[in-house]
């Protein structure tokens, strides 16, 4: 929360406020569903899923993000307990509540043009992106008849005019007349892309090294396959340039790189030789392969699954390592998800096994690991761990147990 805003005197044209979220219990819901139910005992929710708001509101968050789930069968963006006496009165809360996407829509009696119940329930601002015209006249009708308290649209109106106070919004001018107004160049800038790509570095996890076969020599001839080596989209996951993440291409990347770009640009330059097959159809035997592979791009309820086995009934992933094996090449699998999955199978089969996540766009942050020094000495250690456990079997659903 600290890093978004600044300090606390970020009215400096350079910074943005903060918003959490998902408030609250987005993360517990029954089966991991989204927009689920998370069906808790009051102290749970406080001790575990409500623990993170208290120190962000403390460090300056100024908005709160309703959230999609219900709370034991009360959808949160019409929980007036939630919302107004927890988080506005007991977590002293002063910025302004805004609501997910329609998510107004779902409280019981509501529709996306029309919910008086979710405004008294505490929902400040509505995020009504296509629905704005009906919500506002719905809205102001219930003002009018009263439905709506004066004292509640005031309270609404106030703290969003006090967030904007805060951030200096009045004085500030057109977003054009800004000290960075119009300054293009600074997205992608390179001081940005190197966080990025530090970023990577440390939060890939190393989950087997057999024999110590990682960091690998950049000296020898590397294989690199899978449908995850050579695809923006794939290692960037859902949310990136669209909903969903998918049906973008190389080309709508232009900052950037692919996990192939990076490992190839670094073997190359220390002598070595780089192929990439992404079937592992080989032109020349190599001495180790690197495959990467992993989940396709999802969001939200589009990505939820039955069970943390990963693509159920498809082993053609497993059968190339297996393959590969077989011919006597070491296999470095690198995987890419969102989530921990159940991957036992993959793991004993490859020497080494690395969780990566979604790296982005700094695809070379995983070469900076993989690949040793031109001269032998390791370039940059393993430095992630696992914020949650890994499944120990493919019918487990809950984290942290097994």
């Amino acid at each position: 929360v600290q890093g978004v805003p600044g300090t606390p005197q970020f009215l400096d044209g350079s910074h943005v406020i903060s918003s959490v979220k998902h408030f609250v219990g987005d993360g517990g819901t029954t089966d991991g569903k989204d927009q689920g139910d998370t069906k808790v005992s009051e102290a749970t929710m406080r001790d575990i899923h409500a623990a993170g708001y208290p120190p962000a509101i403390a460090a300056g968050a100024q908005t709160v993000m309703a959230s999609f789930n219900s709370f034991n069968g009360e959808k949160m963006h019409g929980n007036k307990v939630m919302l107004t006496d927890v988080l506005k009165g007991r977590m002293n809360f002063g910025g302004f509540v805004v609501g997910d996407w329609n998510g107004h829509g779902q409280v019981k009696g509501c529709t996306n043009e029309n919910c008086p119940a979710s405004f008294i329930a505490g929902v400040d601002m509505a995020m009504a992106s296509d629905s704005w015209k009906g919500i506002y006249e719905t809205e102001l009708a219930a003002v009018k008849s009263g439905q709506i308290s004066a004292e509640r649209l005031d309270d609404a109106v106030r703290r969003i005019l006090r967030v904007k106070l805060r951030l200096g919004l009045f004085e500030a001018g057109k977003p054009s007349k800004r000290p960075l107004g119009g300054k293009y160049e600074l997205l992608g800038a390179p001081e940005h892309r190197a966080i990025a790509r530090q970023a990577v570095r440390e939060s890939l996890v190393l989950l087997k090294n057999q024999a110590g076969i990682l960091p690998l020599d950049p000296k020898k001839r590397v294989l690199v396959l899978g449908d995850g080596a050579n695809d923006m989209g794939k290692q960037s996951g859902g949310w990136t340039l669209n909903w969903q993440g998918t049906g973008t291409k190389r080309s709508d990347y232009p900052n950037g790189n692919t996990i192939w770009e990076g490992l190839d640009k670094q073997i190359k330059a220390a002598g070595g030789t780089a192929e990439l097959a992404v079937d592992g159809a080989y032109k020349t035997k190599p001495d180790v392969a690197v495959v990467v592979f992993g989940e396709n791009p999802y969001a939200e309820f589009q990505g939820d699954i039955a069970t943390l086995l990963y693509k159920p009934g498809d082993e053609s992933e497993l059968a190339l390592i297996k393959k590969l094996k077989a011919e006597g090449i070491p296999v470095v699998a690198v995987f890419l998800s969102g989530r921990p999955l159940w991957m036992n199978q993959y793991i004993n089969a490859a020497d080494a096994f690395v969780a990566a996540w979604l790296p982005g766009s700094e695809g070379e942050g995983i070469a900076d690991v993989l690949l040793r020094k031109a001269d032998g000495t390791v370039q940059n250690d393993f430095k992630g761990k696992l914020s949650f456990s890994w499944p120990k079997t493919a019918v487990q659903f809950a984290n942290n147990v097994g």
